[in-house]
């Protein structure tokens, strides 16, 4: 597979308020927003209603450390877009094939993570509006413009406000409660 040499694209990253997450940013609109133009399913994968620590193993995956990851994923496989709700990779995360040279980073081919090409499957029929089709195909950064942006991620991750631990389930679930029916249960 022949690898474009140019960086195309510009990445950053910056704090979505309304998220309470990193947005990676390319070319000047946050990743989530070309996918998911009328957030109905997903976040940024460095969402605060996730820990810390899985932000930040996420962030590892991206500069190339896939120690603790999900078997899920294939070795080249990083998680753009996650289910708004859990994150957990079953629910539909969409993800790209990297690749990385000295001085290049290459997202490609966005798809659906754990999805398996149906041959009887008519791909002439797709939609307009599903995110494979919303994110580019191709999408080629300089090395170091990339790195920076991941370094001002991980400032945002550091501060504070980010949970260090998971919720305990009874307290979670006490707290949707609340939230849904205006009770408090202790």
């Amino acid at each position: 597979m022949e690898s474009p040499s140019t960086p195309s694209s510009s990445i950053a990253a910056r704090w979505n308020p309304t998220d309470q997450a990193v947005d990676l940013v390319i070319d000047g609109r946050a990743v989530i927003d070309i996918v998911d133009p009328q957030k109905q399913w997903g976040v940024s994968p460095f969402a605060r209603r996730f820990v810390r620590g899985a932000a930040l193993r996420t962030l590892a995956e991206y500069r190339g450390v896939l120690g603790d990851r999900d078997e899920r994923l294939s070795g080249t496989e990083l998680e753009i877009a996650v289910c708004r709700a859990c994150g957990d990779l079953g629910c539909g995360n969409l993800v790209v094939d990297v690749e990385r040279t000295a001085e290049t980073i290459v997202w490609r081919q966005p798809h659906w993570a754990e999805t398996v090409d149906d041959d009887d499957e008519n791909d002439d029929e797709s939609d307009a509006n599903d995110p494979e089709s919303l994110f580019p195909q191709v999408v080629v950064f300089s090395r170091a413009e990339y790195e920076a942006a991941l370094a001002d991620a991980e400032r945002f991750i550091a501060q504070v406000g980010w949970s260090r631990v998971m919720p305990e389930v009874a307290g979670w679930l006490d707290r949707l409660r609340n939230r849904f029916t205006g009770r408090k249960y202790k």
